[in-house]
């Protein structure tokens, strides 16, 4: 009878955190940060999703708080729904870049190239107020109106800092698990 070997097989980090861009567009009227958190939760929970329990957050900033403030910064990978990983941890993510677009919806389905409302720089801190529309509780498509958006596509510092958008377009978001 022969001996039998058995080698350690490294099993996924239980630890993980899940993002995804939302399924939906919302206007710039996200009801502020937390109205924004809420739209997050509610597609995590949804019964279409595939992402784990848990309380999700927007990757938003409003001029005073970010992500920088708001988020439990996790020292565990950041992974898509299909598990593909973006960031090793808070202080990757939040580094200049990261290592795949945001890309993937709570379902698991790949939504492609989408801008999404950020506010947020990619070191993970607000921007400047006026490119929040007001603090997402406006949805005034003015000239004089922006805000900073993000693209899912992209793994430079643009996934989170693209370009500044008229208030009132519709947009993704992207969430975050805590």
């Amino acid at each position: 009878m022969g001996l039998i070997s058995v080698f350690p097989v490294s099993a996924a980090d239980r630890n993980e955190k899940t993002v995804f861009v939302t399924r939906v567009s919302f206007d710039s009227n996200l009801g502020g940060l937390a109205g924004a958190d809420q739209k997050c939760q509610a597609e995590g929970e949804a019964s279409t999703s595939i992402v784990p329990s848990g309380t999700y957050k927007a990757w938003l900033s409003d001029g005073t708080n970010s992500p920088d403030t708001r988020f439990n910064k996790s020292t565990h990978p950041y992974v898509l729904p299909d598990g593909t990983k973006i960031a090793d941890n808070y202080t990757d993510l939040t580094d200049g870049s990261i290592q795949h677009g945001i890309n993937i919806d709570p379902t698991g389905t790949n939504v492609g190239q989408n801008l999404f409302w950020s506010g947020t720089n990619p070191d993970g801190t607000t921007g400047q107020d006026f490119i929040t529309c007001q603090a997402w509780t406006w949805d005034d498509p003015s000239i004089y109106a922006h805000a900073m958006v993000g693209v899912t596509s992209k793994t430079s510092s643009l996934w989170s800092m693209h370009a500044r958008e008229k208030c009132g377009k519709p947009y993704k978001l992207v969430c975050f698990q805590q």
